[in-house]
């Protein structure tokens, strides 16, 4: 029976060998192309925006996708086999979001058979059971203002009583003014906040989020933010507690910081912002990949930016308790080691990653669930769908099972208005040297 489970395609079996790939289940053709066969320069083609799967306890999947228009679609696949349609979270731009920037801000968290995500200004939950996509808080609910989530920290706390995140709030006219927000914790079973404070200092003007993460090992998240006052620009790391609370404001060092006039409508903020999340270890350091390819890195002291080692960095994999930073050299997966002082060193290269690579050579056996019942098909030679190599993400990867992650993959594909790629979710094993 143990070795029917590795085939099981909603069993979190935990049997997989680093990098063994369980069963595939392909689930739907999206439209683009995966980055290790995108050629920016073919007008016809666009690059497949996808983050790594989540998974609830209850086993079922969620792929969260952004289409050409901008649009955030989530798929789920059910524990017990199949896909969801996908449903839209119907959200909007954030204003003043750089144009080649994705509205997906990423996974929040999960419960038994729900997750929540942040993209654009919205803040959805998606059903595990009817694969429905809800906003939460859309409205306030006493005076009705359209209300955008500016930042949504990626921690789902639970008690017995509830479930609950933080977030920064604001109407439509404070976010496109970049007035300060409102700090809440959002209710997530009653669908509103339930407790709030004043982003202080109330006098700060030209507020920009440059990025969010979490510790859930410790029951915290952080907000990276930057804001002008009293003709200075300031960097700030903000860390906290599940009860909304700043257990900590730590100083952030940016040397491309400074004071703009952000009153101006094609103002853009000097900062660089963190793509992805940002991610922690054991000993505090959190850590996250800039947009100027530099790393970002402190802890309740206080940090700053700095050059990596000579690799390509493009994410980051917590494993175990350590923090790593991920990338290329000489087109091949590496990992450099977060040192408890954020210096990253001991830069080695991911055979794992290169090894599930390799194993997706040649023909390759995938469950078609689009429609029931399912029927098994061949692939030939599929490629990782995101990323330069499996597991190289700036997003946090799911623990699907003991030593297992969920991981995307892209197959055959074909031109039409614009190319259509057919997408498979695989649980894998992962390991790190």
């Amino acid at each position: 029976m143990l070795a029917a489970l590795t085939t099981t395609v909603g069993c979190k079996s935990g049997l997989l060998k680093a990098a063994e790939w369980g069963t595939f289940r392909y689930f739907g053709e999206l439209t683009g192309v995966p980055e290790v066969e995108w050629d920016e320069e073919n007008n016809n083609e666009v690059l497949l925006e996808l983050v790594p799967p989540i998974s609830d306890r209850q086993g079922n999947i969620y792929v969260l996708y952004e289409d050409p228009n901008g649009d955030s679609v989530a798929y789920v696949g059910t524990a017990r086999g199949g896909w969801t349609q996908g449903c839209q979270a119907e959200e909007k731009e954030l204003p003043h979001t750089p144009a080649e920037a994705t509205r997906i801000h990423g996974f929040l968290g999960t419960a038994d058979n729900r997750a929540w995500l942040w993209v654009g200004d919205a803040l959805v939950e998606v059903s595990g059971e009817t694969g429905q996509c809800n906003q939460v808080l859309d409205a306030d609910p006493l005076t009705v203002t359209d209300l955008k989530f500016i930042a949504a920290v990626p921690y789902v706390h639970e008690t017995p009583a509830r479930r609950t995140l933080v977030g920064w709030i604001q109407g439509v006219n404070d976010a496109y003014n970049r007035n300060p927000p409102f700090q809440v914790v959002v209710d997530l079973d009653l669908g509103r906040y339930v407790a709030y404070n004043e982003f202080q200092p109330s006098d700060a003007s030209c507020i920009d989020v440059l990025g969010v993460g979490a510790n859930p090992a410790d029951e915290e998240g952080v907000i990276v933010v930057a804001y002008n006052l009293d003709g200075e620009r300031k960097v700030e790391a903000r860390i906290i507690d599940s009860a909304g609370n700043n257990r900590v404001v730590a100083d952030i060092a940016l040397e491309e910081s400074e004071v703009y006039p952000c009153e101006a409508d094609d103002s853009v903020a000097p900062e660089p912002r963190v793509i992805g999340q940002i991610q922690s270890n054991d000993q505090g350091i959190y850590a996250g990949i800039l947009s100027n390819g530099e790393l970002l890195a402190f802890n309740e002291k206080g940090g700053d930016s700095r050059e990596l080692p000579d690799f390509n960095a493009q994410g980051l994999v917590r494993l175990d308790g350590e923090l790593w930073v991920s990338g290329t050299h000489e087109d091949r997966p590496v990992l450099g080691k977060v040192q408890a002082d954020g210096q990253v060193n001991e830069v080695v290269q991911w055979t794992t990653s290169e090894n599930a690579a390799r194993a997706l050579q040649g023909k390759i056996s995938v469950l078609d669930q689009r429609y029931q019942p399912a029927e098994p098909i061949a692939w030939r030679s599929p490629v990782t769908a995101m990323g330069s190599w499996p597991f190289i993400s700036p997003y946090p990867l799911d623990e699907y099972a003991l030593d297992t992650t969920g991981w995307l993959i892209a197959g055959p594909s074909f031109d039409s208005t614009m190319v259509q790629t057919a997408v498979a979710f695989g649980p894998v094993g992962i390991s790190i040297p």
